[in-house]
């Protein structure tokens, strides 16, 4: 088997080096990764955890192949800023992993702590960092993402799974993903099946499903912008043209 990231190709006798950081969040995210670990022994063979602070002792960011980052990068944080840069540097291509990472988050919520800046925000999620938006291949949501989720997309990493990473690719993209996009991408477009996957998805109860409309309903002030209800959804990522009212 080959493997290929970017057009970087890898015989099946060389392990794929993978990595794991933290920037600003709960570390929930790779807690998810730490409780997929029985599944994870079944790649060990092709996989090498190369760094992480939970995983590993190592103190130096080797060359690795891909960088899974979780939390929000904190606006003007010298750590931060050398970190992101090192991890542009070491890694081919850079998942952003849970809504922190991805959407912003509960992090969208703090603010303070920094110099005045334009968007009056503390922290941004690494999808909205400039330099590297050319190395940011992936958005895995949630918060924190099922590990069954990120066992089966490392899996389609592994395997080239392109139907399998599209949608994620297609999240990084994203600008916003909540409720919102559920009832605008969804549920006006005439797409919603009433299968009410999206309410099980919000880990906050911002999604709820009304019996009289077979619908699902939003509650903005519970909503933490994560992207489950978005991920969760099997008709966010229809191939067919969507119907659009002007």
């Amino acid at each position: 088997m080959v493997y290929s990231f970017d057009n970087i190709e890898f015989e099946d006798d060389i392990k794929v080096k993978i990595g794991f950081f933290h920037l600003s969040s709960c570390s929930g995210c790779q807690i998810a990764f730490l409780d997929m670990f029985d599944e994870l022994t079944d790649v060990l063979d092709t996989v090498e955890i190369a760094y992480s602070n939970l995983l590993t002792n190592n103190k130096e960011i080797p060359k690795i192949n891909v960088a899974f980052v979780e939390g929000t990068f904190s606006i003007g944080f010298e750590p931060h800023i050398k970190l992101l840069k090192e991890i542009y540097e070491k890694a081919d291509i850079i998942v952003a992993v849970g809504g922190c990472a991805a959407f912003g988050g509960i992090r969208r919520l703090n603010t303070g702590a920094q110099a005045p800046q334009p968007s009056h925000q503390a922290s941004i999620p690494i999808t909205e960092v400039a330099f590297l938006r050319n190395k940011i291949k992936y958005v895995i949501p949630g918060c924190p993402p099922n590990p069954n989720l990120l066992y089966k997309f490392l899996l389609a990493l592994l395997e080239v799974n392109e139907d399998f990473l599209r949608p994620f690719e297609f999240m990084v993209f994203s600008t916003f993903a909540c409720g919102y996009d559920i009832l605008t991408e969804v549920v006006n477009k005439g797409l919603c099946t009433g299968c009410g996957t999206c309410v099980s998805a919000c880990p906050t109860r911002a999604l709820e499903f009304s019996k009289r409309t077979q619908r699902p309903q939003f509650n903005r002030l519970f909503c933490i912008s994560c992207g489950s209800c978005l991920a969760a959804c099997p008709q966010s990522f229809k191939p067919y043209p969507q119907p659009v009212y002007g």
